[in-house]
């Protein structure tokens, strides 16, 4: 009597089954390979080496209390930088092309993200946590720095630059930088004194630049010029205006330029104490050709004018009401 006919059918099935099976082994074990592969050749995806420190032993560490470029060696570089609500600490960063630089990140406060777009710099930082990753940059560029984790009402603003120089451009930074110091200040600017001008104009980069520009010039359509509209805000109402946008931000359509804008303005009274934001204030109001519009008999922001300034603390609607209420310019 014959064998039935479903036997050799069954035994050829389970053949095909495990040919399939080892196709798809076979298939992930190559897809694997290659992630593998891209990682290992793309180091900027992953965070290596991480240090988890309290927040405060973090920041004030010989690495961090300095953020910015350092050069290590030959073609090698570190980048320290620090993130927080809703700034780059610093907010533009230099290197030179080919030299590998060593990103060492952390967040002051919140969760972000550091990415560099075209880039496999992309990473997230954690309060508390010391990321590393490295890169290597071959050809000059820019990037824009951004914030890719939502951090708060001014995470559109966390902005940044990253600029890749050539070797003759990376030269001529460092002349520059080693150029002998500026003229003694006059007029306003030396009533206020250079170290405190100083000081403001380092808060001003890593705080306001990445939406105002370092050149005070802001960003059309989105964030308003500093630059030749601040120095009118002469007598006590405009200063304490002033002082009130950056203590509490500002929600509310505005005049700068000539042109309209109607964004957000985030707070600063819990980020920046009462000296840094005199200083700051007293930066914007002399730079960028703002202290010609300033009267002889101006006077610096003080710790003490801006403690006040924060009694009663207003909403953002309520500061540009207040703004609204302002003589015409």
């Amino acid at each position: 009597m014959s064998e039935p006919e479903t036997a050799a059918p069954r035994h050829l099935m389970s053949r095909y089954e495990w040919r399939w099976i080892v196709i798809a082994l076979a298939g992930l074990a190559v897809f694997l390979a290659m992630s593998i592969g891209f990682t290992m050749s793309h180091p900027g995806r992953l965070p290596m080496t991480p240090q988890v420190d309290p927040v405060r032993k973090i920041l004030s560490g010989p690495m961090f209390s300095h953020p910015g470029v350092t050069r290590l060696g030959p073609h090698h570089y570190r980048a320290v930088v620090i993130a927080r609500q809703f700034s780059f600490d610093p907010a533009s960063i230099k290197v030179p092309a080919g030299a590998r630089v060593d990103f060492y990140l952390t967040s002051a406060d919140v969760v972000h993200g550091f990415e560099l777009p075209d880039s496999a710099v992309n990473v997230e930082l954690f309060p508390g946590y010391v990321a590393h990753v490295s890169a290597t940059f071959r050809k000059p560029g820019r990037f824009l720095t951004a914030c890719n984790q939502y951090c708060g009402i001014g995470h559109q603003a966390m902005l940044g630059r990253f600029e890749v120089l050539s070797k003759a451009a990376w030269r001529k930074s460092l002349t520059a930088a080693a150029a002998p110091a500026a003229p003694a200040m006059s007029g306003v600017m030396a009533a206020i004194g250079p170290a405190r001008i100083a000081d403001g104009k380092a808060i001003f980069a890593v705080s306001c630049a990445g939406c105002h520009q370092a050149t005070g010039q802001g960003m059309p359509g989105a964030f308003p010029p500093l630059a030749g509209t601040l120095g009118e805000y002469n007598g006590p109402a405009g200063r304490a205006v002033l002082a009130h946008v950056l203590l509490f931000g500002m929600n509310g359509p505005l005049n700068a330029g000539g042109k309209s804008y109607n964004g957000v303005m985030p707070a600063w009274a819990a980020q920046l104490g009462d000296r840094k934001i005199a200083h700051v204030l007293d930066y914007i109001e002399t730079a960028w050709g703002n202290a010609k519009a300033l009267p002889p008999s101006f006077k610096p922001f003080t710790a003490a004018g801006i403690a006040h300034d924060r009694v009663p603390a207003l909403t953002p609607a309520a500061v540009a009401a207040e703004h609204a209420r302002l003589p015409a310019r």
